[in-house]
């Protein structure tokens, strides 16, 4: 064949691909094909079932048309009675309505059941009112009919997707009423049908009020109760008359301890019942019943606003606290206490010692006379420390207000010492010999290498004024600590050694003050240890090429005249390796003081460092109350002023850690918040340490009533001293007017305003400075009263006689005149001449908290020869006095006194 090229060329026909087709391919193709077979299988069957349905629903629809033509009263008895709810599909409502007219009901069971079948597929279509009131006329009320007609009306209003028609829901409850239904136990089911499954939220709310005129709820028994119930009866309780209300307000007490703690915190109605007018209702019971009914409702509170404003207005109530405690201590008859009972009383405690003064507590004979509150002691002390120790039985399970009402009585104890006390014995340490005996201080050392472990992974940084979620971290460390211990043990019991931590972890007062003390002092030893800051370690040989390490000495030239600067300058920066041994030369005017630092020096700089930085005005870094008690300033912003606090934290910590007692007072709200009480954020009962006239008058609005709280229109804003700008206390707090309701919730937003948010930086840079030093959990073992002692030492007095028994002579005897006359002379001195004294031989103004035993070396005197022209002079770092012999009384006082008051240090010397 020629192609067009002229070229003969054999012809190419494509028969297909030449590729054979896999095996994969084939049985892909094969399944494929069955899937399109079996498609049209399903299309086809669909089909016809779809043609089936019509032509049944068609037949139907005409047997029925058929059925209702030459209708008359036997017949619609049986069709309603045979076909019931089926009818719906095919007829139309007025047929329908046509049939149930016709309906002449004597009393069939099976009848009734059959339009309790109608009353549930009411729900399932939209209805005519001709249709529904039909259905309800159709009923024979005197043929019961079980518990099938309620579980039907409950169907029909959770289930309608429309608006039911009113008259149809008030023929409804007419009908239920008919049935005696109020009258007994079936209208608790009406009554507690949850909003949470209703599709018309007003179908609901309109048949519960209508319902709700009807009831009787005095005769209808409380066998069970769900937070459903609750919140539809208190919506009850809110819309129905004044004059019905008493019966749903017992009814709805009644019902709480029937539903667990917490069921009810998002229950909208029942939070609006937290109100004087319900109170004042349960007050109408019998007194005995006022108590537990009050108690429950309290338990049972939403959120603590609810339950502060109810306690608010129990404890302004003439004598209320003491009419209960009379019931719980005096009638019971028993020194076994139910704790339920005891509840209410506890909670009532909790706010009244958020907003007495101590003048109020210790005088006061109508709110709650102390002898009561001592009493009321005895027994929270009894019932928590059993709570703690016997950690397995579930029956001392506590709520958590018992204990916090200990600790708010223990730290007010602290201060105003109204507890029985003796010279041999402590009202608040346990005195029981098994638990006194045990030994935890192999814990103590287990916890300090947990907590050393997982800090090192932290990476905390000095200075990290910002970072204060990972102190959080640190303080939590306690509680993952206990966890795993108990943990620990599985299904066995826990040791009395662990159960006793447990106990100087949550109530540590329950221990004596002194062994605590020792167990911070142990907790230093095992740092010194792990820092081998005593250079026992043989890498302390090479501490001059380590001059970083904490086993060396951390050397400084500090100027007298700017002496917070030049610590600053040396000491912030070395972080952690502050806690090392100091190595201080003083410089004044003269220039360097003469003296060698046995210790003395390095007291000497802590106590100077702490009078310049928390006392000098010039760098306004601390506030102080009323009673000279200090607190970071509200007004520090400036980066250099927090580190300033972040360094004081430090020196603060210092002190602590090397058992230097320092002249400085804080205010006891700031204590709380370095011992991390209540997370750091301080309440309104601590706004008396913060500024006691405030709180004074504050606390006085707790007790006016609604007129006089109207009358004075305070809103929930505050003028900051700074700006003098108004600023919200909540969001729109301009537009919130404070009530009788929220006057708590007013209260505590000015105490977190003053004590939280204002001083909020400060607190957090103190902290942080301090915590560096000395770990969180040291500290926590103390109260806030405990803590001023290790810090400033017990009391504005020396003991002379503990002095006197625990001090050493050098070349003198106590038969000497001159040290006759030096224990004569001091004797004679008032308190702040002997702190002087104190300060003058030991670098620090307070007697060692553990009494002059504790001093190393002891305190000495020492014969500084017959030259009677010198004055007495001191190595504080052996606190040693180098006394003459002056052989006269009067010259000794004159020199005495002149060396003490004199402000030059080391030179004398």
């Amino acid at each position: 064949m020629l192609n067009f090229s002229g070229q003969t060329k054999r012809r190419n026909v494509n028969l297909g691909t030449r590729a054979a087709r896999s095996k994969q391919d084939l049985l892909s193709q094969a399944s494929k094909e069955r899937e399109k077979r079996a498609l049209a299988r399903r299309d086809d069957e669909s089909a016809l079932l779809i043609q089936k349905s019509i032509r049944r629903h068609l037949s139907n629809r005409t047997l029925f048309k058929f059925l209702i033509t030459d209708l008359n009263s036997s017949k619609a008895v049986k069709l309603t009675t045979a076909y019931g709810q089926s009818l719906f599909p095919f007829l139309e409502d007025h047929e329908l309505v046509e049939i149930l007219q016709k309906v002449i009901n004597k009393g069939q069971t099976a009848l009734n059941e059959s339009l309790c079948r109608m009353v549930r597929a009411l729900g399932t279509r939209s209805s005519t009112e001709d249709l529904f009131m039909a259905v309800w006329a159709a009923f024979n009320i005197n043929c019961s009919t079980g518990t099938e007609f309620v579980s039907a009306i409950v169907d029909l209003v959770t289930s309608a997707p429309y608006a039911i028609p009113e008259k149809a829901l008030d023929g409804l409850v007419q009908l239920i009423e008919d049935f005696g239904i109020p009258q007994d136990s079936r209208v608790v089911s009406l009554l507690g049908i949850p909003r949470k499954d209703v599709q018309k939220a007003e179908n609901l709310q309109y048949f519960l009020l209508a319902l709700g005129l009807k009831c009787s709820l005095e005769k209808i028994p409380i066998n069970w109760a769900t937070p459903y119930l609750i919140e539809n009866l208190s919506c009850l309780f809110i819309n129905l008359p004044v004059e019905r209300r008493e019966n749903y307000c017992h009814y709805i007490v009644n019902c709480l301890p029937l539903v667990d703690e917490g069921a009810l915190k998002d229950a909208t109605y029942f939070k609006e019942l937290y109100t004087r007018d319900f109170v004042d209702m349960i007050m109408l019971s019998e007194l005995e019943k006022v108590f537990s009914m009050l108690s429950t409702f309290i338990s049972r509170a939403p959120t603590v606003d609810c339950k502060n404003t109810v306690l608010v207005g129990l404890v302004a109530r003439p004598q209320f606290m003491v009419q209960a405690h009379k019931a719980i201590f005096i009638s019971s008859g028993s020194s076994i206490i139910p704790r339920t009972g005891a509840l209410l009383l506890v909670e009532m405690l909790n706010i009244y010692l958020s907003v007495a003064s101590d003048f109020e507590i210790m005088h006061n004979t109508e709110s709650y006379p102390l002898n009561y509150l001592l009493e009321m002691t005895d027994y929270l002390k009894l019932v928590c420390f059993k709570s703690l120790w016997d950690l397995e039985e579930e029956s001392h399970a506590l709520p958590d207000t018992f204990l916090k009402t200990l600790k708010k009585i223990h730290v007010r104890d602290s201060r105003l010492n109204f507890s029985p006390r003796s010279m041999d014995s402590d009202y608040w340490s346990v005195t029981d010999v098994n638990f006194v005996s045990i030994n935890i201080t192999k814990y103590i050392e287990d916890y300090e290498s947990f907590y050393r472990s997982r800090v090192d992974d932290l990476e905390i940084r000095d200075e990290d004024v910002d970072g204060m979620q990972l102190f959080e971290i640190k303080r939590e460390l306690r509680y993952e600590f206990l966890i795993e211990v108990q943990k620990s043990f599985g299904n066995r019991a826990t040791t009395r050694q662990f159960r006793k931590l447990n106990v100087l972890s949550q109530a540590p007062f329950f221990i004596p003050f002194q062994q605590r003390v020792e167990w911070l002092y142990f907790l230093i030893s095992l740092d010194h240890k792990r820092l081998n800051i005593d250079g026992n370690d043989i890498s302390s040989m090479f501490a001059p090429w380590h001059a970083n390490s904490p086993s060396s000495k951390q050397t400084a030239t500090i100027s007298r005249e700017h002496l917070l600067e030049d610590a600053f300058n040396a000491y912030n920066p070395i972080g952690e390796n502050f806690k090392s041994k100091l190595s201080v030369t003083f410089v004044s005017e003269f220039g360097p003081e003469a003296g060698i630092d046995g210790g003395g020096i390095t007291k000497e700089f802590l106590t100077s460092v702490s009078d310049q930085g928390f006392k000098d005005e010039k760098y306004h870094l601390f506030e102080e109350n009323e009673h000279h008690e200090i607190y970071p300033s509200a007004s520090i912003h400036s980066s250099k002023h927090l580190k300033y606090l972040w360094f004081l934290g430090k020196v603060l910590g210092k002190c602590l850690y090397d058992h230097v007692l320092i002249d400085v007072t804080f205010a006891d709200f700031f204590l709380k918040k370095l011992l991390n009480v209540n997370q750091m954020n301080s309440s309104f009962d601590d706004l008396a340490s913060f500024d006691a006239s405030l709180y004074t008058n504050l606390a006085r609005l707790i007790k006016m009533n609604s007129s006089e709280l109207q009358a004075l229109g305070l809103r929930f804003e505050i003028t900051d001293n700074e700006s003098l700008q108004t600023v919200d206390l909540i969001p729109s707090g301009a537009d919130t007017a404070v009530t009788k309701t929220n006057v708590l919730q007013y209260l505590l937003a000015v105490a977190d305003y003053k004590l939280n948010r204002k001083l909020r930086l400060g607190t957090r840079s103190f902290t942080g400075g301090l915590y560096t030093i000395v770990p969180p959990h040291w500290l926590e073992m103390f109260s806030s009263i405990e803590l001023q002692m290790l810090i400033s030492g017990g009391g504005k007095d020396i003991d002379l006689t503990d002095l006197h028994k625990h001090t050493e002579y050098g070349d003198y005897s106590e038969q000497d005149q001159t040290i006759k006359d030096f224990w004569s002379i001091l004797a004679d001195f008032d308190s702040q001449d002997r702190l002087k004294f104190v300060k003058f031989v030991t670098s620090v103004p307070r007697a060692p908290l553990q009494g002059f035993r504790a001093l190393n070396p002891l305190f000495g005197i020492r014969n500084a020869g017959s030259d009677v022209t010198r004055l007495p002079t001191a190595s504080t770092c052996v606190n040693l006095l180098k006394l003459p012999d002056y052989q006269n009384r009067e010259l000794l006082k004159t020199k005495l006194l002149y060396a003490i008051t004199a402000e030059a240090r080391f030179d004398l010397s």
